[in-house]
């Protein structure tokens, strides 16, 4: 009698495993396809935007402005990265953003602070000090899921300092300006741009962007394949043809 019992319990336990695994199961979420991502592509020379880096009278911001925006570009992404100086050690700081074009513009503008604001009760700002170059990234993007990318290094700094090293170079020292000027007070900041302003053919170039008029003589360049039409102003653009 306790074998039959044993064999009818087996027999139930074997019956509810069966009807359990025979229940509806649940469909298996469909595979969804990860977003391809940006082709990398390169843009004609004629297709550049041209990049200007403008520096504020007290050398605390930036003044971004991208110019000559093909149409078909609908985002940008901007990393402005530098050095500064916080209780003598040497730190590294950024600012960046992303633009969406919701229409085809031919320029856009930015103002890079190099420090932090509080505008919760009127605004107040922490200035970063000793800030004299880093890295300015950007990337394009198209209408098609294509990206554009463009990355320099940039130097900032003041007339003294510039009379003091008779002139400004990049921070790789991959490009060199000899020079004097006759401000006091200015700012100016030196790049390696993306394209040439319309109307201008020229195969590399670098900029000079000013707070002031940036009146002087450029003495010289480096490498020498670089001219600048007009030598009594250091603002201006370096071009090689």
């Amino acid at each position: 009698m306790l074998k039959n019992s044993k064999l009818a319990v087996l027999l139930l336990f074997t019956i509810s495993l069966v009807i359990s695994g025979c229940g509806k199961k649940s469909n298996p979420a469909p595979n969804s396809s990860p977003t391809p991502a940006p082709k990398l592509i390169e843009l004609p020379s004629d297709q550049k935007p041209y990049i200007k880096l403008t520096p504020r009278q007290d050398g605390h911001e930036l003044t971004l402005v991208i110019a000559n925006l093909p149409e078909f570009i609908t985002q940008i992404e901007y990393e402005l990265l530098y050095t500064a100086q916080d209780n003598g050690l040497e730190i590294e700081k950024g600012v960046g953003d992303t633009i969406k074009l919701e229409k085809p513009s031919p320029s856009i503008e930015r103002v890079l602070l190099l420090g932090t604001s509080s505008c919760t009760n009127g605004c107040k700002y922490k200035y970063d000090t000793g800030v004299n170059g880093g890295n300015l990234s950007l990337i394009f993007y198209t209408q098609t899921n294509q990206a554009i990318s463009f990355e320099t290094p940039f130097r900032l700094v003041s007339s003294s300092e510039l009379k003091k090293n008779q002139g400004l170079s990049l921070p790789d020292n991959s490009f060199s300006i000899k020079a004097t000027v006759t401000g006091q007070s200015d700012y100016y900041v030196l790049l390696r741009n993306f394209g040439a302003p319309k109307n201008t053919e020229a195969s590399a170039l670098h900029s000079v962007f000013s707070s002031g008029a940036g009146i002087g003589k450029v003495i010289s360049v480096n490498p020498d394949t670089f001219i600048k039409k007009d030598a009594t102003t250091l603002v201006g653009d370096y071009l090689q043809n």
